[in-house]
C-alpha cells in the first residue's frame, strides 16, 4: 500500500504565478502516466508551462503548485485520486478524464473544479448537472459529427471498431448517434477487448461484412493493432480514427512497417487559430525551452526524426490561464467563488483563440473547430479534400 501511495503521487513542480498575496494553492494534475506517458505528460507540462514564467497568462493574486496523481486509466484510481486532491485543497483537478464520471460527485462537495483536457465523452460535462466540470479538449459530439459529414459523401459502407474502455464505449454512442440519419452508411459495429495484442478476427469480421471503410475508435494500442491487422492481411481500405490515432504509441508499434500508417485519418481539434501559425509556434517554442522536443520515436523516410506536437499541452495550459484569470477574479481561491469566476473569465488560447466558459457551456473547443489530418512519412498534414481542413497551414513534425 505504501508504494502504491507514493507511485499516485509526485510533486513535479513549484512555479510562481505572480504572488502577490504569497499564498500559494494546489492545482492537481491527475492523468494515466504510467499507461500513456504521452497522454499524462503532456497533460502536466501544460499545466507547468502555464504557471511558469514562460505562460501565456498569469495570475496576480496566489502562486501554485503542480501535484500530479497517476490514475494508470483505472476510474477508481482517479477516484481516489479526485479525494486525495480535495484532501490537499486544491484550487482544481486537471484530468485526462478518467474517472471523472465516477468522482466529479466530491470535488463538487468541496466546491472543486475539474477541467477535462483529452476525453471528448459528451456525458461528462453538464453545466447544470454538474457545475464544477469543465473541459477544454475536442468533444466526442463534434468530432463524431464532422466524421459523418466528412465520410457519408464519400459512400463508404463503414465498420465501426471500438474497444471496451471507456474511451471506446463513448466514441461508439457518439457515432451512432451523429451516423443515426445515414444508418445505411454503416454495415458492422464490431467491439475489441482493449486488452487483445491481436485483432485480426475483428478486422476480418469486418472485412466479412462487406465494409469498404474502416473507422477505429478506441485506445492507442487498439487502433495500431487494427491497422497491423488490417494492412498484414492484405486489406487496404481506408482506416479514420479519433485523436488517440496521434499518440506516438501508433507509430512506435509500426516502426517495422511505417507505411502501413500512410493514409490514416484522423480528426482532432485545430492547433491554429485564424490569425496565424505565429501564437502556435510561440507556444510551441516555450514549451520547448522548458520540457524539450517530444521526439515520436521514428523517422521520415528522408531519414529525419519525428517530433510530436504538444496538442494536449496546449489544452491543459489553456485551462490553467483560465482558471489563474478566475482565481483572480474571485480575488482568492474560494472554491464556490472560483467555479462562479470560470463562467465569467477568459484568456487567450496558445494557438491565439480566446477560451473561456459561461453558464450554459462548459465546453471551451467549440464543435466547428474540428478538422482532419492524414498520415504520410511518420507525419500528418491537413486533409485536402475538407473545407476548413485544407486552409489549416501543415504544423511542423520535424527538426
Amino acid at each position: 500500500m505504501r508504494r502504491a501511495g507514493l507511485a499516485a503521487l509526485a510533486v513535479l513542480l513549484v512555479a510562481g504565478c505572480g504572488g502577490k498575496s504569497g499564498k500559494t494553492v494546489v492545482i492537481a494534475v491527475d492523468a494515466p502516466f504510467s499507461k500513456d506517458p504521452y497522454v499524462g505528460n503532456t497533460i502536466a507540462n501544460g499545466v507547468k508551462l502555464a504557471v511558469s514564467d514562460l505562460g501565456v497568462q498569469r495570475g496576480d493574486v496566489v502562486n501554485f503548485k503542480v501535484v500530479t496523481y497517476d490514475n494508470g486509466g483505472s476510474p477508481s484510481r482517479a477516484v481516489a485520486d479526485i479525494r486525495r486532491a480535495v484532501a490537499r485543497h486544491a484550487v482544481a483537478i486537471v484530468s485526462d478524464g478518467t474517472g471523472v464520471d465516477a468522482g466529479w460527485k466530491i470535488a463538487a462537495k468541496a466546491n472543486v473544479p475539474i477541467a477535462i483536457v483529452y476525453d471528448g465523452d459528451e456525458n461528462l460535462v453538464d453545466p447544470v448537472k454538474r457545475p464544477n466540470v469543465f473541459r477544454v479538449a475536442p468533444t466526442n459530439h463534434g468530432m463524431s459529427f464532422r466524421l459523418a459529414e466528412y465520410l457519408v459523401p464519400k459512400h463508404l459502407k463503414l465498420a465501426f471498431l471500438t474497444d471496451d474502455t471507456g474511451y471506446g464505449r463513448a466514441g461508439l454512442a457518439s457515432l451512432n448517434h451523429a451516423f443515426a440519419q445515414n444508418q445505411s452508411s454503416v454495415i458492422a459495429r464490431v467491439q475489441a477487448p482493449s486488452s487483445a495484442t491481436d485483432l485480426a478476427p475483428q478486422v476480418l469480421q469486418a472485412r466479412h461484412a462487406g465494409a469498404t471503410g474502416l473507422l477505429v475508435w478506441g485506445q492507442p494500442s487498439t487502433i495500431a493493432e487494427a491497422v497491423v491487422a488490417a494492412r498484414s492481411s492484405g486489406w487496404n481500405v481506408p482506416i479514420y480514427a479519433p485523436p488517440a490515432a496521434e499518440d506516438p504509441l501508433v507509430r512506435q508499434e509500426l516502426a517495422n512497417q511505417p507505411t502501413w500508417l500512410d493514409g490514416l485519418t484522423f480528426v482532432t481539434g485545430r492547433l491554429t487559430a485564424e490569425g496565424g501559425v505565429t501564437p502556435w509556434y510561440t507556444f510551441e517554442s516555450n514549451y520547448e525551452d522548458m520540457f524539450g522536443a517530444e521526439k515520436v520515436g521514428v523517422k521520415t523516410p528522408a531519414g529525419k526524426t519525428v517530433l510530436q506536437p504538444p496538442e494536449f499541452a496546449m489544452y491543459a495550459l489553456d485551462f490553467a490561464n483560465v482558471l489563474a484569470a478566475a482565481v483572480d477574479a474571485a480575488k482568492g481561491p474560494d472554491g464556490a467563488k472560483v467555479i462562479a469566476a470560470l463562467n465569467q473569465v477568459s484568456a487567450q488560447g496558445a494557438n491565439g483563440d480566446s477560451r473561456g466558459f459561461n453558464e450554459a457551456s462548459h465546453e471551451g473547443v467549440v464543435d466547428d473547430d474540428m478538422y482532419f489530418a492524414r498520415f504520410a512519412g511518420n507525419v500528418f498534414r491537413p486533409v485536402t479534400d475538407d473545407a476548413l481542413s485544407k486552409t489549416l497551414p501543415p504544423i511542423v513534425q520535424v527538426p
